[in-house]
């Protein structure tokens, strides 16, 4: 190498409005070839008080999210003629350098800036180099100023131009290279081939990060919004983390919002694990929910001092719910003070099952058996009391328990008396919800059941319109929990062909087809037969 080299840094007072930082220069001597210069880092933040490093200014973007990797050469004009080797730059010429298509891998599309370090080598006399995102105006600062004979490099944080490339134009010929360890990401793209970055600005006040971490555990995220990634076996540790620290107001600490009405869609869908995504659900009884979950134990654990979950039926010309559910829940008040009994299910309306409604006790002896009574059904809401007395003097008097008239309509009441110890000819005197006098043909003991219907649902009809075992959809299949009988009367009816499947005839007869339409559910089948 001919010629005195000596080093030189860039003038310090250089600054580009489209360059986020000019960073500490690092100063090389000519290199043959495209041999890497030491990699350098970003300078660490300091405050005010420290000396050195990068001092806080007015912020001139929104925030982004630093990637470092190996250092490497991306460019070098003394190589062979190529898009990204020679020839060597001419003066007041611009040249283009496509950095994310270049020959450094791991450099993602839609990156916003790129870290670099550029070499000016022998330059032909003294002058200045200016670099800048490619289609943007060429800014009237310099990167880096050149003297004839030296060799100079400078560390730049460059933003991403059209199509991924940076312009570079020296104002005399030379020789450069540009070494990359690092990119920026704010707009989107890949993030290492496998993780996609975001940052959300559009309000002053948010500046949210959020990435999707396309890892080959599972293919089930490729289209995630957000995914947090975790491998431990530690107490605590959560792949996504949202916590408010206000004490008040009606905020969240975490929320999903999902525009979609296909069925399965959800605004949050969780899982206990990747395996648990082959859990089959029968896409018509969910729909599309705020929140789903799926496991192959608990797909939604609820765990609260006032209620473990809480459900409410919106009504759809606004105003309050129509009906509400909790599981878990003892109203905020302690039972042990003697107050109601905590509820395992509280429904603020009516409460309906397909199949039968048990109550369960342990066998007395054999704990291998359980005992399950099913509930007395009828076609009304029954209310009844019961107990035992006996005849004086051929009479006796009943009286009506106060809780039993709080409950029980006026009209409709029957009494059955049962003689005990011998026969007896009975007659009622007397019966309404005050007392209730019969009369006897001996003076017997006897027992008695009175009945009655609940007076807030005395004109509730057995038999009513609704859509409790209309199919979810046109493609659904005959619920499996159906009973045989329930599963025959439904294909004798018309609801559901032999195989199962659902009778498309009947759904377009009843305009079911109209109401998975207007669900948003698909409304596609089997062609009738």
């Amino acid at each position: 190498m001919e010629g005195k080299i000596r080093m030189r840094s860039s003038t310090p007072k250089l600054s580009l409005a489209v360059v986020v930082a000019l960073l500490a220069a690092t100063i090389v001597f000519a290199q043959a070839g495209s041999t890497n210069v030491p990699s350098w880092t970003v300078p660490p933040y300091h405050g005010h008080s420290a000396s050195g490093g990068i001092h806080t200014m007015a912020d001139i973007s929104d925030a982004a999210i630093f990637v470092a990797v190996t250092t490497c050469r991306v460019f070098d004009t003394r190589d062979p003629v190529g898009p990204f080797g020679g020839p060597r730059l001419i003066g007041n010429v611009t040249r283009n350098f496509d950095i994310d298509s270049g020959p450094c891998t791991g450099i993602p599309v839609g990156s916003s800036a790129y870290s670099m370090n550029f070499g000016s080598i022998l330059p032909d006399g003294d002058g200045f180099v200016t670099i800048w995102p490619a289609g943007a105006a060429q800014p009237t600062s310099s990167f880096m100023n050149t003297q004839v004979g030296e060799v100079v490099a400078n560390a730049a944080i460059v933003p991403a131009g059209s199509g991924g490339a940076i312009s570079i134009f020296p104002n005399t010929g030379m020789h450069m290279y540009g070494d990359i360890n690092g990119y920026f990401m704010d707009s989107g793209g890949d993030l290492n081939d496998n993780t996609t970055l975001f940052v959300d600005g559009s309000d002053g006040n948010e500046g949210t990060i959020t990435g999707i971490n396309r890892d080959t555990l599972s293919t089930t995220f490729t289209m995630s919004g957000v995914r947090g990634f975790i491998n431990t076996t530690q107490t605590g540790p959560s792949g996504v983390l949202g916590q408010n620290a206000a004490d008040s107001g009606a905020n969240y600490a975490l929320r999903g919002i999902n525009d979609s009405n296909s069925s399965d869609a959800a605004g949050v869908y969780g899982t206990t694990n990747l395996d648990d995504d082959a859990v089959s659900v029968q896409a018509d009884f969910f729909g599309y929910a705020g929140v789903r979950g799926t496991s192959h134990s608990n797909g939604v654990l609820g765990i609260g001092e006032l209620a473990g979950v809480n459900g409410a039926l919106a009504n759809p010309a606004g105003g309050v719910p129509i009906a509400r559910g909790r599981l878990g829940t003892s109203f905020g008040v302690d039972p042990s003070v003697g107050a109601a009994p905590p509820w395992g299910v509280f429904a603020e309306g009516d409460i309906g099952a397909s199949g039968a409604k048990f109550f369960l006790d342990p066998h007395p002896t054999d704990p291998s058996k359980v005992i399950g009574y099913i509930s007395l059904e009828g076609p009304e809401a029954g209310t009844y009391f019961r107990g035992r007395a006996r005849f004086d003097r051929g009479k006796a008097t009943i009286r009506v328990p106060e809780h039993f008239r709080a409950v029980t309509d006026p009209e409709g009441l029957t009494v059955q008396i049962t003689p005990i110890g011998g026969m007896a000819t009975v007659g009622v005197l007397k019966l309404d919800l005050e007392e209730i006098v019969v009369e006897s043909s001996r003076n017997l003991e006897f027992s008695y059941l009175v009945q009655g219907v609940r007076a807030t649902f005395k004109d509730r009809s057995p038999v009513f319109t609704d859509g409790i075992f209309r199919p979810g959809s046109a493609d659904a299949s005959m619920p499996p929990w159906l009973s045989p009988e329930q599963k025959r009367r439904l294909i004798a009816n018309g609801t559901y062909r032999t195989d199962g499947t659902v009778n498309v005839e009947t759904a377009r007869r009843l305009g079911w087809d109209k109401i998975w339409e207007q669900e948003g559910k698909p409304s596609k089948g089997p062609s009738p037969e």
